[in-house]
């Protein structure tokens, strides 16, 4: 599945609970009954999903916290909401 950059804003679904257990988010699709566990850098990525961003606006603000090279962080925004789009933790 590939995204496009400049049309998507990513927003998750609202029925998905959430719940920070030290540095791990714990997802949990209550239509799917299934529990995803992010790292922090996936988690700071979904908290970002608001709608209101643009993935260059996501790479953008990660950017701004982060010492990794922004076409690194480009490359695993990409890849972490390719993957919650897979999952079913997007709207659509």
């Amino acid at each position: 599945m590939k995204l496009n950059d400049t049309l998507m804003k990513p927003q998750t679904k609202i029925d998905i609970t959430e719940e920070l257990v030290g540095q791990e988010l714990f997802l949990f699709d209550q239509k799917s009954e299934t529990v995803f566990c992010l790292n922090s850098g996936a988690a700071l990525i979904w908290f970002l999903c608001d709608g209101t961003r643009e993935i260059d606006d996501i790479v953008s603000e990660i950017v701004l916290l982060s010492p990794v090279p922004e076409p690194q962080i480009r490359v695993e925004v990409h890849e972490a909401i390719t993957q919650f789009q897979t999952l079913n933790l997007l709207n659509s």
